[in-house]
């Protein structure tokens, strides 16, 4: 891969790293109920409402599951960004041969190519 190639997926994962890692901030902030004067956690409220707790108790969950996908996201952003560092980035991980770049444009923090992708979907690898 070519040294401009990989300035600009490096500039692109650090900028996505950087936006996730926003994201995460105001997640972990909506899970913890931060009461951002005191600093100190407010716990869950509990709506006088039975369908009103149910929709904030909804939303809480969501927002949970949401942050822990967000953290494997970047997870997998900060490892592409490591084998960036370490000269392996845009090589697969399992057959070592050179991922696509369509591919990796489409999906630049990925560590398989496109045949032992489908063949861990599948179960075979």
């Amino acid at each position: 891969m070519r040294k401009t190639e990989l300035q600009r997926f490096r500039k692109l994962l650090t900028a996505e790293k950087d936006r996730v890692t926003q994201s995460l901030a105001q997640h972990e902030k909506i899970i913890k109920h931060t009461d951002d004067q005191s600093g100190l956690e407010a716990g869950k409220s509990h709506s006088n409402h039975m369908a009103d707790q149910g929709s904030d108790e909804f939303q809480y969950e969501t927002t949970i599951k949401f942050a822990n996908t967000e953290g494997r996201y970047l997870y997998n952003i900060e490892e592409a960004l490591g084998r960036i560092e370490d000269g392996s980035y845009g090589k697969c991980q399992e057959c070592t041969k050179a991922i696509g770049l369509a591919r990796l444009k489409r999906l630049p923090y990925t560590r398989l190519c496109i045949e032992c992708k489908e063949k861990e979907e599948a179960g075979t690898l």
